[in-house]
């Protein structure tokens, strides 16, 4: 019988979850300290590394080699320098790794938790950009694992809540997922275990590590106003990790108190829950935007809305539950950890995707009824050439090909011409944007090739453009001359397998404790 395995890849925190014999998901808990909850830390010196929250201990005296939040690096082309104790763009530096690297650590961590883990799903935002999702990709390559497919967080918690035999879910559901560096919000209808996602909003650089950067201006605020002294530690690692626990004891407590050091020596100093909403308004200001995005697009209202289910550990502050209840008109669903909700939605849908024949009858029938429709989270375009309406002129413009929220799986051809006589080639890009832009500046272009066309031929010959993106969000685009058949496909990989095979093997040099 096949092990089917999920993986929730966090920013602060990450976990593993396997489907037991009778089909239900099972958070694994690590060998060590038998936590099922592992934080995403990596503390890296000298070819030796460590995983998990004992990487924490080094924070004070070490920070420079503790690494953390790599998750929000994902798309970026930089490389974390233990050196300087930050993430650069110098990528020649030695001692220096890639947000995949640096997340394939993590993800061999986690592999340890259980035996011959091989094939895996692991969730990404709602909102990761295509390069992101292929750089998840890429850490799973280095940690020696076959990624069956990546799904949305929000998603794969939909699937947890609607799977549980002791939670009722149905009808219009919004999955509000606020964890510690991403935020999504996602409407979906669910009928018994038939879940069919509608949209999805968020916010990338939205999360817990933000908050927890509000509580550490207050620290140096209160600082200040006893012994009129600035200390920097808004970016000290040590701080924001204290800073961190500061928030937790908030979403219990009313206060919280803490020691600061500083150049007058230390302080004790007291934060009280009050203080720490009113630092995070505006960060709440831009949730309750994205939820009536979210809501618009949809075609919502929160009288239409018959559950708010929550996902990720940020939820538990009590300000989430007060704008959540008076936005919706009713409180949020309770009684679910929701620390796990992603990762065993991971494990349940990795089982939907597994061989049938592998799974234990058991697993079948368990898995019998459940049913995934997400979509796409993106417009995804080509540049071209168009007669602008005002000007006359021809100018380069983003020209959409496939529809944000469109059902996933969904492929779109779209017919284009040349636009010279004697035209030999064709640039062949892709662009994603989060809005229906038109103007290139406002979208990223995620990859760009040539496609060589055949020698004299006048004007205007038709060239068809194909997208096609799967359940998981992997697209492929093909780029076809009708008349000679020549076509060049797209694989949207950003790094070279050579690439990925020194990546690997510079880690496999690393112990892991």
């Amino acid at each position: 019988m096949s092990k089917v395995i999920g993986i929730d890849l966090g920013t602060t925190f990450s976990a593993i979850a396997s489907l037991d014999d009778l089909g239900n998901p099972e958070v694994l808990a690590s060998i060590e300290d038998n936590r099922k909850i592992t934080a995403s830390a990596v503390y890296l010196k000298d070819n030796e590394v460590i995983v998990g929250d004992k990487a924490l201990n080094y924070l004070k005296d070490q920070s420079n080699n503790v690494i953390l939040q790599t998750k929000r690096e994902m798309e970026n082309d930089v490389v974390y320098s233990t050196d300087e104790g930050k993430w650069v763009t110098d990528k020649d530096l030695v001692d220096a790794y890639t947000p995949a690297q640096v997340s394939s650590l993590i993800l061999k961590k986690l592999k340890e938790y259980t035996s011959d883990v091989k094939k895996v799903v692991i969730t990404v935002p709602a909102m990761f950009a295509e390069k992101a999702r292929q750089a998840t990709l890429d850490a799973a390559k280095i940690a020696d694992l076959e990624v069956i497919e990546l799904i949305n967080e929000p998603t794969a918690a939909v699937l947890h809540y609607a799977s549980l035999p002791g939670v009722e879910v149905g009808g219009r559901v919004m999955i509000f997922d606020l964890g510690g560096g991403t935020f999504d919000v996602t409407f979906a209808e669910v009928k018994n275990k038939k879940v069919d996602v509608m949209t999805s909003r968020g916010d990338k650089y939205l999360g817990g590590r933000d908050f927890d950067k509000e509580i550490t201006k207050l620290m140096k605020k209160k600082y200040f106003d006893v012994h009129n002294v600035e200390i920097d530690i808004e970016n000290n690692k040590e701080y924001i990790h204290k800073a961190e626990e500061v928030k937790k004891i908030l979403s219990v407590k009313d206060k919280a108190n803490i020691e600061i050091t500083g150049p007058k020596g230390p302080q004790k100093i007291e934060i009280t829950q009050e203080e720490f909403e009113e630092s995070i308004q505006t960060y709440i200001e831009k949730i309750k935007m994205l939820i009536e995005e979210a809501m618009e697009a949809s075609g919502m209202n929160p009288s239409r809305i018959n559950q708010t289910l929550l996902v990720g550990g940020s939820t538990r502050m009590p300000i989430i539950t007060k704008v959540l209840t008076q936005m919706m008109g009713k409180p949020p669903v309770k009684g679910v950890n929701v620390d796990e909700a992603v990762v065993c939605g991971a494990a349940i849908y990795a089982g939907l995707k597994t061989e049938k024949e592998t799974l234990s009858d058991q697993q079948q029938e368990a898995l019998k009824e459940v049913n995934l429709t997400d979509v796409c989270n993106f417009y995804m375009g080509t540049l071209a050439v168009i007669t602008d309406n005002h000007t006359g002129r021809r100018v380069i413009a983003n020209t959409i090909i496939i529809e944000r929220d469109t059902k996933l799986p969904v492929s779109v051809t779209k017919r284009y011409t040349t636009i010279a006589e004697g035209q030999e080639e064709l640039e062949c890009n892709v662009t994603q944007s989060e809005g229906p832009e038109d103007n290139k500046e406002f979208v990223n272009i995620i990859h760009e090739e040539m496609l060589k066309l055949p020698k004299g031929r006048p004007a205007n010959q038709p060239i068809d453009i194909t997208y096609s993106y799967d359940e998981s969000g992997k697209m492929h685009c093909m780029f076809t001359d009708v008349e000679s058949g020549n076509s060049h496909e797209i694989e949207l990989t950003p790094e070279t397998t050579a690439t990925l095979d020194d990546a690997k093997k510079q880690i496999e040099k690393i112990s892991i404790e």
